[in-house]
């Protein structure tokens, strides 16, 4: 989950904050205690309130979640309330629990019908990947929104395909090389950082995995899991970085940066272009490999109205302003003055 843009998103976390972990203090013991504090109908409702209504409508104030996601909260709500609050109190609302888990269940199994549709037009899909005349990363979501759907779920699922693409089956595939194809990583050490992020991991996993098996074998395993996602998720980023340069081809040019972010844009869409190193402004979107030292783009490109990019997760944005950092600015240049 990401935190909204807003001055208020770090308000809302910090209240979503106190109010859970308030509520999870007010039903141990020694908390009853020293408090002097006896539990009674209305406390139990105040709780629920505040699991049920008041935490998930701070988590939507404070992430950029859907309303859907946020009902889920509500359901993830009583099953935080079924744990904390004792059982002889929680009695006359396990209904609402009940209820909850099954609309849970029945969104569940929407999700997992458009998941089954998403399989089953793989080759309409592929079909209509090879008719756009651009790479994976740039052609298998579009194709899986006009195919299947464009529903949050079906963009989150084709990004983790795209990720298990680039890190299992694109390791045949070569970079193109044509008169319009610019670096992005060759003057710089994002593959290296990628590489040493994937040595730590690794090490990480080894060390913390072999401790934790015998303390909590549970949580072993959910580390071992998002730690070989983690590896998955460099491994495609190495792939990516190398096989994706910017392209300017066909009238548009093509530039991706991992699985992060990437945008086809229009060349006849440019209305200006500023050369020269300096830090862009919050509103704009920047494509430049990270480095161990602190770098700027070169390029600051005016858009003439608003494309779309696309972002982790399948997020879309819409940006007016494109800031680029290339191994070689002046090919660049002659490529966007040829237009």
């Amino acid at each position: 989950m990401v935190l909204r843009d807003s001055k208020w998103s770090l308000w809302a976390l910090t209240l979503l904050s106190i109010v859970i972990l308030s509520n999870v203090l007010l039903y141990q013991p020694v908390v009853q205690q020293f408090l002097a504090i006896e539990l009674e109908k209305g406390v139990v409702l105040g709780s629920l309130m505040d699991l049920v209504v008041i935490s998930p409508v701070l988590a939507y104030a404070a992430f950029k979640v859907s309303k859907k996601q946020a009902a889920g909260f509500m359901v993830f709500g009583l099953v935080i309330a079924r744990v904390i609050i004792p059982e002889v109190f929680f009695t006359p609302y396990t209904i609402l629990l009940y209820f909850g888990i099954s609309l849970e269940a029945l969104f569940f199994l929407a999700e997992l019908g458009l998941i089954l549709l998403l399989i089953k037009r793989i080759p309409v899909i592929r079909t209509d990947m090879k008719s756009s005349g651009t790479s994976p990363i740039f052609s298998f979501l579009p194709a899986v929104e006009r195919k299947v759907s464009n529903l949050p779920l079906i963009r989150i699922l084709s990004s983790e395909l795209l990720m298990v693409y680039y890190a299992f089956f694109s390791w045949r595939k070569k970079a193109p090389v044509h008169d319009g194809v610019v670096t992005l990583h060759r003057k710089t050490s994002a593959i290296a950082m990628n590489i040493m992020l994937i040595h730590a991991v690794l090490i990480e996993t080894i060390g913390l995995h072999w401790w934790l098996h015998s303390k909590i074998p549970v949580l072993s395993f959910i580390l071992l899991i998002l730690n070989v996602y983690t590896v998955l998720l460099f491994i495609a980023e190495i792939q990516i970085t190398r096989l994706h340069p910017i392209e300017v081809k066909d009238d548009e040019l093509r530039v991706a940066q991992g699985l992060r972010l990437r945008m086809i844009l229009p060349l006849s869409n440019i209305e200006r272009v500023e050369w020269g190193e300096k830090k862009p402004s919050k509103d704009t979107i920047v494509f430049m490999q990270k480095d161990f030292e602190e770098l700027h783009p070169q390029a600051l490109l005016f858009l003439k109205t608003t494309v779309e990019a696309t972002m982790f997760m399948g997020r879309k944005k819409s940006v007016s302003k494109v800031a680029l950092r290339v191994d070689d600015p002046e090919k660049l240049k002659r490529l966007l003055e040829q237009t």
